[in-house]
C-alpha cells in the first residue's frame, strides 16, 4: 500500500468527527452548558500543581457530605478543550449527592502525554486530600479515557499514598493503543514515535494498580474507535480486571456525554452503581 494512502486511511479512522453528527455544534454546547453550570452550582478551583493550568473545578452538594466524587478528565486528543468545557455534567451528580470534579491539564505541545498522566494523578490526589475516605470514580472521554486508563499504571506509592485512591473508572470512547497515531496529523503536537506510543498505551501494558472499569462507546463511532474499546476490554479481562463493555445506541463520539443528563441514563446509572464494585 502507498504510504500516503495508509496515513490517509489511519487519519480517517482516527478522526471521530467523520462519523459524528454536527460535532462542532456539540463541542459548542460543551462550553455554553458548562458556563451555565458554573453559574448555577457552587464550585471552587483547587490547585494541584504550581502552574496556572494545574487545577480542578470542584462542585459539591449544598447539604451534607457527598457520597462519592466523580473526577472527569476531558478529551480533545490531548491538545484541545479544558476543565471549563467539562462542567456541564456536574448537575446530574450533584442531584444524586455526589461531588463532581473537572480536571484541567496542560495540553500538547506544551506538555507531553507522560506529563499529562502525572498531572492527572496529582489532581486525583488533591481531590483525595480534600475528601479523605470518599470513594473516587474517575471518568474520561476520548483522550481523557486514555488518561483515566493510565491511572492503572501510576506508581501511587511513589507519589506518597500507600495505594491507588481510585474506586472505579468509566472509560468513554477512548483510545488505548496509541501506535496508529504516530504517522498521522494527530501526532504533530504529540511528538510520539513507536517506542513512546507503545510505552504510553494502556492496552499494551499490564495494569499495576487495577480498579474495576466500565468501557463504553457510541453507536456512531468509527470502527477503529469501537475496536479500540473492545480490544482493550478483552485485554483487561485477561488480566482479571473487573470489566464491563457496551455500546450506547444513537450517539456519537461527542454527544455521548449528554447521556448523563437524560432520564433513565445508562451512563449515569452505571457510574452510580460503581460504588458497589470492589
Amino acid at each position: 500500500m502507498n504510504t500516503n494512502n495508509k496515513s490517509s486511511d489511519l487519519e480517517q479512522a482516527y478522526s471521530p468527527s467523520t462519523a459524528a453528527r454536527c460535532y462542532e455544534r456539540t463541542v459548542q454546547l460543551y462550553a455554553s452548558q458548562s458556563e451555565q453550570a458554573l453559574h448555577r452550582y457552587p464550585n471552587r478551583q483547587i490547585a494541584y500543581g504550581l502552574t496556572d493550568e494545574e487545577y480542578v473545578l470542584l462542585f459539591e452538594p449544598g447539604h451534607g457530605a457527598p457520597k462519592a466524587v466523580l473526577v472527569f478528565i476531558h478529551g480533545g486528543y490531548w491538545q484541545a478543550l479544558s476543565a471549563f468545557d467539562a462542567c456541564f455534567m456536574a448537575g446530574p451528580f450533584l442531584q444524586h449527592d455526589w461531588a463532581y470534579a473537572a480536571v484541567n491539564y496542560t495540553l500538547a505541545p506544551r506538555a507531553s502525554i507522560a506529563e499529562m498522566i502525572t498531572q492527572c494523578a496529582a489532581a486525583i490526589l488533591a481531590i483525595h486530600q480534600q475528601h479523605p475516605g470518599l470513594p473516587i470514580v474517575v471518568a474520561g472521554s476520548s483522550a481523557g479515557a486514555h488518561l483515566c486508563a493510565m491511572m492503572m499504571h501510576v506508581d501511587w506509592k511513589g507519589l506518597g499514598t500507600p495505594s491507588c485512591p481510585i474506586h472505579a473508572g468509566l472509560l468513554i470512547s477512548g483510545i488505548y493503543d496509541l501506535r496508529p497515531l504516530v504517522e498521522t496529523y494527530i501526532n504533530e503536537p504529540l511528538h510520539l514515535d513507536v517506542r513512546s506510543a507503545t510505552g504510553l498505551s494502556p492496552g499494551l501494558q499490564r495494569a499495576t494498580t487495577p480498579f474495576p472499569v466500565t468501557v463504553c462507546y457510541g453507536e456512531h463511532e468509527t470502527e477503529a474507535f469501537k475496536l479500540q474499546s473492545e480490544t482493550y476490554s478483552n485485554y483487561l479481562l485477561e488480566q482479571g480486571v473487573s470489566i464491563g463493555c457496551y455500546q450506547i445506541n444513537d450517539v456519537d463520539h461527542f454527544d455521548i456525554l449528554f447521556e448523563f443528563d437524560k432520564p433513565d441514563s445508562q451512563l449515569l446509572s452505571v457510574t452510580l452503581a460503581s460504588l458497589k464494585l470492589k
